[in-house]
């Protein structure tokens, strides 16, 4: 007669289309499946209602040069979730955050929640706080949160849910921080001794970039491989993009807008490639303009030249999860914040030119290096973690 194993279940943000979202999901499901291979572990398919509600209303984003580009986009991303991410949709999908807590403690050994679910905010995109994924109940399992972050969150909101924070951040046992602006939160709300606290890279740097054949694929789309080739992941600034758009242009490079659809780019690829085929494609890019983190980590992976552009324009560096990113590799100088009062885009396609001239000598050889420590840091945690949960 076979044992059934321990249950151990991820909260996460899996559900939206975004590919860093996904490829956090599918590296953190893949990292503890290897590393907690007695434990049966998969995808909580528990999906946020605001956010949910968020992402189905950009479906019908309208006045796109692609049709339907988003409804497209969402209906490649469930397939893909579907396929990839090990869900496990048995559990009350109706009931309260209060009761859905108590069912985990009957039907899991634990629970584990990760990425950028504890930013505290206004506003209607995220749950407002607190919510289900600061585990707020008293449940009888291990809490585990594993590359999570509070980066965005408004300070003031931080002060007035002081105490509150404090008691959420003790019940939980083992907590890994994605940058230093979280790891600071909970070195000050967090009033238990015991358990483990970390600083931990995002897990999908123990991705391994595979083969998807998406050369084929963006060849018979049009796009040129053998030509100059402009990566873009950047949404929301006209202007920017206009001025990106004439200097790369005027260079003769092709401009592939590689997630949210950007009107300036010669080809919008964020509703025809799967997540895998997008973190391949960062290989065939000449140089990367991108505002996204995962952006960002995948030019990393990929060893390609870019610059990263701060998407959430009002953070003090101190704050932002792309800087803290970068200067754990030593590479501020590729950071920039548009919002800066000293931003100027002459000066911003000049350091551009600079970064990708000079990127074979200056800043590629130290980045394998801290690739693999990152990789070190993530076996050591989650051994470290597993250790945890044999002691519960």
């Amino acid at each position: 007669m076979t044992t059934k194993q321990p249950k151990v279940r991820i909260l996460s943000y899996h559900h939206i289309p975004n590919n860093g979202a996904f490829m956090f999901a599918f590296s953190l499901l893949k990292l503890l499946q290897r590393e907690c291979s007695s434990f049966d572990v998969k995808t909580l398919d528990y999906k946020s209602k605001r956010l949910a509600t968020y992402e189905f209303l950009k479906r019908f984003k309208l006045f796109q040069k692609t049709p339907f580009f988003y409804a497209k986009r969402a209906r490649l991303w469930s397939k893909q979730v579907e396929t990839h991410l090990a869900l496990d949709k048995n559990f009350p999908h109706f009931a309260s955050d209060r009761i859905l807590q108590k069912y985990f403690t009957n039907h899991y050994a634990a629970i584990v929640v990760g990425m950028d679910v504890w930013c505290i905010i206004n506003g209607t995109e995220r749950p407002g706080y607190p919510n289900i994924y600061w585990l707020p109940e008293r449940i009888d399992i291990p809490k585990i949160a594993y590359g999570v972050s509070a980066y965005n969150s408004d300070l003031q909101l931080i002060q007035r849910y002081a105490r509150q924070i404090g008691e959420n951040l003790d019940g939980f046992d083992v907590i890994g921080a994605r940058d230093h602006f979280t790891y600071e939160l909970v070195q000050k709300y967090r009033h238990r001794k015991d358990g483990l606290v970390e600083m931990i890279p995002d897990p999908t740097f123990t991705y391994e970039i595979i083969n998807t054949g998406v050369a084929k694929k963006l060849e018979s789309l049009g796009i040129d491989l053998s030509q100059p080739t402009l990566g873009l992941l950047f949404y929301g600034n006209d202007k920017l993009s206009s001025e990106i758009q004439s200097h790369y242009k005027s260079k003769k490079y092709q401009i592939l807008a590689l997630g949210m659809y950007n009107p300036v780019a010669d080809f919008n690829l964020g509703h025809v490639l799967t997540p895998f085929e997008w973190a391949e494609t960062f290989r065939y890019l000449s140089f990367c303009i991108s505002d996204r983190y995962h952006g960002t980590i995948f030019c990393l992976l990929n060893h390609t030249p870019f610059i990263s552009l701060e998407k959430d324009h009002h953070l003090h560096q101190e704050q932002s999860k792309i800087y803290d990113l970068l200067t754990g590799f030593n590479l501020e100088s590729c950071y920039r914040n548009p919002a800066d009062e000293n931003f100027e885009s002459t000066r911003f396609f000049a350091h551009a030119n600079e970064i990708e001239s000079s990127w074979e000598q200056s800043f590629k050889p130290g980045i394998q290096p801290k690739l693999e420590s990152r990789k070190k840091m993530h076996f050591d945690f989650a051994h470290s973690l597993k250790e945890q949960l044999r002691c519960r």
